[in-house]
């Protein structure tokens, strides 16, 4: 499968000895449930894509600096999966800081559209992950991002969302829900600067995006982005 042309391949990723050396550090180092002491010149979505490849972890990013133990809460969303009342989360250390650093506590009109994948290359193979991220344009010309933090949380309750066929190919979804509480293995302050991809945020119209998934689920809206 060839991936589409407005998908965005995932920066580079090497684990250099010295590198998984300080991460392994860090997070041994860091109290459970504190605050990680981040001070790497590492992009933090390494760090945090790391943990979730060697560890069972699951992330899940909020504007709410102050939350103990993350609760289910009810999503609204096109999709089945996401429209349940659950914890999300995801494995994918770049996909949770978009929803980490969108602020809709000041835009709670504004509308997500985006995606995280990896397609199967062989039988024991994953293609390198693919995204796409757009929110309400009106939205986005206001530039709505704000501080968050990614809450690290034990994987254990949690369950993926089933692979899909597309185009011929498998296709693995980095996403992951649960119905319990969970309490944070550590949390990590994030910024609009962690996020690689923020200049590259589409903009979309709510009710083009909403008719065109509705008419054609199996199509890609492109047609809803304004930029």
């Amino acid at each position: 499968m060839e991936a589409p042309s407005y998908l965005l391949p995932r920066p580079q990723f090497d684990i250099t000895p010295s590198k998984k050396a300080a991460f392994e550090a860090l997070y041994l180092s860091t109290p459970t449930g504190s605050f990680v002491d981040y001070h790497f010149p590492y992009p933090k979505w390494q760090y945090l894509s790391y943990l979730c490849e060697t560890r069972e972890l699951v992330l899940h990013g909020s504007q709410n600096l102050g939350i103990d133990e993350v609760e289910p809460r009810l999503a609204v969303d096109i999709r089945a999966f996401s429209n349940q009342r659950a914890i999300y989360a995801t494995t994918d250390g770049i996909w949770v800081i978009y929803f980490a650093i969108l602020d809709r506590k000041s835009h709670p009109g504004m509308s997500l559209f985006n995606s995280c994948l990896r397609a199967r290359v062989a039988a024991d193979q994953l293609s390198e992950p693919l995204y796409f991220f757009s929110i309400t344009q009106s939205a986005r010309i206001q530039n709505p991002w704000c501080e968050g933090v990614i809450y690290i949380l034990p994987r254990r309750t949690f369950i993926q969302e089933a692979p899909q066929q597309m185009q011929g190919a498998e296709i693995i979804f980095p996403h992951w829900i649960s119905s319990l509480p969970a309490k944070p293995v550590a949390r990590l302050l994030v910024g609009p600067t962690d996020f690689p991809f923020l200049s590259q945020i589409h903009g979309h119209n709510d009710e083009k995006l909403v008719n065109l998934y509705t008419s054609h689920p199996d199509v890609f809206p492109l047609e809803a982005l304004e930029s």
